[in-house]
């Protein structure tokens, strides 16, 4: 229902406005700009410790620490938050990963799926109407699932407050629901999650010689577990 809305407002929607109806793309030196930004990002992203070794002093002044040097070290396209025998973060890795996980499944997309292109008019909401306040908006789209489990499931409360007689303002009308999902699941797995993370902590700061006696151990523990199973 969620995405529904989302596409079907955003892509599939009327101009509500006249200046929305006559808009069109920005031009191209406004595109190159926001180019410009993107490329900034996706190269951030892929190497980020070409800026992080020049943000130490505003990073001390701001929090008082520092990350250990990040070009320093073996691998310089890999962020170390605490040392370079520890856990790291490697973004070219990642971007390679998806780039060629992308580019499988689009060839297997446009290798195995139909070409063929089917033309038929735009969605009118269901309102052929000229008016765009007929068309759906996002209290269209969730009035039929908040009626159905308004009570039971969302415990909805409508507070509907009128003002005195001769009072010209509006009266006021407020809905209160509660989510179920996360009350019940969410929350108590965030504590959960909190807490496992505030115990397996300590992972972080092992050695190298510690790490490889943990990996020995599961493996063994491994071994057992199979051989205790045939």
């Amino acid at each position: 229902a969620c995405f529904v809305k989302a596409f079907g407002i955003t892509f599939l929607g009327r101009a509500r406005s006249k200046a929305a109806g006559k808009a069109v793309e920005m031009d191209r030196y406004s595109l190159t700009a926001m180019g410009f930004l993107a490329l900034a990002c996706l190269l951030l992203g892929i190497a980020p410790t070409l800026v992080i070794d020049a943000l130490q002093s505003i990073a001390q002044m701001l929090t008082g620490a520092v990350m250990p040097a990040q070009n320093a070290g073996p691998a310089p396209l890999s962020v170390t938050p605490l040392a370079h025998s520890q856990s790291s973060y490697n973004g070219m890795i990642i971007f390679i990963f998806m780039l060629i996980s992308g580019g499988l499944t689009s060839w297997f997309i446009h290798h195995f799926a139909s070409n063929r292109v089917r033309s038929s008019d735009v969605w009118d909401c269901g309102h052929p109407e000229v008016n765009p306040a007929a068309q759906y908006t996002a209290a269209s789209f969730a009035q039929p699932i908040r009626r159905v489990f308004a009570r039971q499931i969302f415990h909805a409360r409508e507070i509907v407050t009128f003002r005195a007689p001769g009072d010209m303002r509006p009266a006021r009308h407020a809905t209160r629901l509660t989510d179920p999902a996360w009350k019940i699941m969410m929350t108590p797995l965030s504590r959960i999650l909190d807490e496992v993370i505030r115990r397996t902590d300590i992972m972080q700061k092992l050695t190298i010689r510690q790490y490889l006696a943990l990996v020995f151990s599961w493996v063994v523990l491994l071994l057992v577990v199979v051989a205790a199973w045939h």
